[in-house]
């Protein structure tokens, strides 16, 4: 993004119609080139209203992230265990992001630091199972943290319900309180409808050390144009529908960030054990009827909650209970 572009949306963001002379003032750019500027910002998701004698202006306005606020919720101690926080633009992908940076880092001091990194937009999202994540801009956070964990990769199979659960912590410290809840693995769900999601990938190294890129995508503000996104194959909201306000994203980032941090570390000291009473609280399919689809099979049956692994446990019958590492888990029978 140019720097002419990046003023023009900071100056727009206030949702307050702003006339072509008086942008063009500002940035010190004729009328004509203000017009091309306003024209790029539907490649960056955004909604113009333009009215004659009144100018443009971006409704309801937005709230762009800032390295510095973000920071400024994020505890010391929970500051001090990671190295860099980055806010960029856009990205294909954090997870890519943090993947890419790690490989590429030959310093072995360097590699094994904890880092942390925002995008305001994703060309190329992901979430599991090979799908995408629908990331338009400044709409909703996307993060990714890089963790180096003292574990085999083995003993990291619970993490990512953990990371769910400090998602759905997060939310409940900002305020929303009612109707959240997780999908095994880690969909976390308002009135069932997808809230955020989350994608961990994981790199093991040497000497019992494996490093794992953890992703949330979390929906704050999803444009009504989402509803038709063919990307998204599941009910969704957002924060802004739950809660009928408007989000401060920075705040609720920094937020989110210092609880991932947090849980990671003690992830890394006590293992998922740590989270099962949290976990059995938010378990939205325990003694649920459910159908689990898999790459070889789809069963139905009962949830009974998870074992000391995060694998999911499904009574297919009366005393029979079978387990699963992995797999997609539906509340609606099918």
């Amino acid at each position: 993004m140019t720097q002419n572009l990046k003023t023009l949306i900071q100056i727009l963001s206030d949702g307050e119609f702003h006339s072509g002379e008086r942008l063009g003032k500002r940035l010190l750019l004729t009328r004509s080139a203000i017009w091309k500027l306003i024209k790029q910002l539907a490649d960056w998701d955004l909604e113009i209203e333009s009215v004659t004698n009144k100018g443009y202006c971006i409704p309801d306005g937005l709230t762009l992230l800032e390295t510095a606020k973000i920071s400024g919720f994020i505890k010391k101690a929970q500051q001090n265990q990671v190295k860099q926080i980055e806010l960029f633009d856009s990205l294909p992908s954090t997870n890519d992001y943090l993947l890419n940076l790690k490989s590429a880092t030959a310093i072995p001091e360097v590699s094994k630091q904890n880092r942390a990194c925002f995008a305001e937009k994703q060309t190329q999202g992901k979430s599991r199972r090979g799908r995408a994540w629908v990331s338009p801009f400044a709409k909703n956070i996307y993060l990714s943290l890089l963790w180096h964990f003292e574990k085999d990769p083995s003993e990291l199979s619970g993490l990512s319900l953990a990371i769910a659960i400090a998602t759905v912590e997060t939310l409940q410290a900002f305020g929303i309180t009612k109707n959240l809840g997780i999908k095994w693995p880690n969909d976390v769900l308002c009135k069932n409808h997808k809230l955020a999601g989350i994608l961990i990938e994981l790199s093991g190294e040497a000497n019992d050390v494996c490093s794992a890129v953890i992703g949330v995508g979390l929906n704050v503000n999803m444009p009504n144009s989402a509803l038709y996104d063919r990307n998204i194959s599941q009910p969704w909201t957002d924060l802004q529908r739950v809660t009928d306000q408007k989000i401060d994203r920075n705040k609720l980032a920094g937020m989110l960030l210092n609880n991932l941090i947090a849980t990671a570390s003690l992830f890394q000291k006590q293992g998922l054990m740590a989270f099962f009473p949290q976990w059995q609280k938010l378990d939205l399919t325990f003694n649920k009827s459910v159908t689990i689809i898999t790459n070889t099979t789809k069963l139905q049956g009962i949830g009974r909650g998870i074992n000391e692994y995060g694998y999911f446990l499904l009574e297919i019958k009366p005393g029979v209970i079978k387990q699963f590492a992995s797999g997609e888990v539906s509340l609606r029978l099918s």
